[in-house]
């Protein structure tokens, strides 16, 4: 029985020698060259152990039991991460829309503003000839003329068909949420 397993061995080990003769390059030539190939014996290859690389040093978070448990608290939070860092993820500017509102020879346009809806709403006044426009409404108060040229105020997303009504001296803007995609 040992015999037929280490026959099987070496017939298998042949097989595999003489596939993997039979792969390889196409002649070109179109001639077909047939080499035999013996399997030669291969001399041990020696190997010497690496010091494994250095790890960079773990830094400790502190942990905070609760209600007795052993490791199952909370960790507290990491000051280098970067949600804390100035600039680094977290600092980003949510959704908004855009509503401009124009001030010009004592009247304000569009008197009518729409904007998609649940997005939040900076309403920009601008003033086109330098005199002092105003709209109040949705407990800001936006100055606009004179020195400052532009003023804004961010205002919460509207619900589908809910409006915003921002008045002043010159007039009355509706802001409403039902804006649609498209031309």
């Amino acid at each position: 029985m040992v015999l037929c397993l280490r026959g099987s061995l070496l017939l298998a080990v042949l097989l595999a020698a003489v596939a993997l003769a039979a792969c390889g390059g196409d002649d070109e030539d179109g001639g077909a060259t047939t080499a035999a190939t013996t399997p030669t014996a291969t001399t041990p290859v020696e190997t010497t152990a690496t010091a494994p690389a250095p790890t960079p040093p773990r830094t400790e978070t502190e942990r905070t039991d609760t209600a007795g448990e052993q490791g199952g608290g909370a960790v507290a939070p990491d000051r280098t991460a970067p949600e804390r860092q100035p600039g680094g993820a977290g600092d980003e500017v949510p959704a908004s829309s855009q509503a401009l509102i124009t001030g010009e020879g004592g009247r304000l346009s569009p008197s009518t503003v729409r904007v998609p809806p649940f997005i939040a709403v900076r309403v920009v006044l601008v003033s086109e000839d330098g005199v002092e426009y105003e709209l109040s409404g949705g407990g800001e108060t936006i100055k606009a003329g004179g020195e400052i040229r532009s003023a804004s105020a961010l205002y919460e997303g509207l619900r589908t068909g809910e409006r915003l009504v921002l008045s002043g001296p010159q007039g009355r803007v509706t802001i409403e949420a039902n804006a649609e995609p498209g031309p």
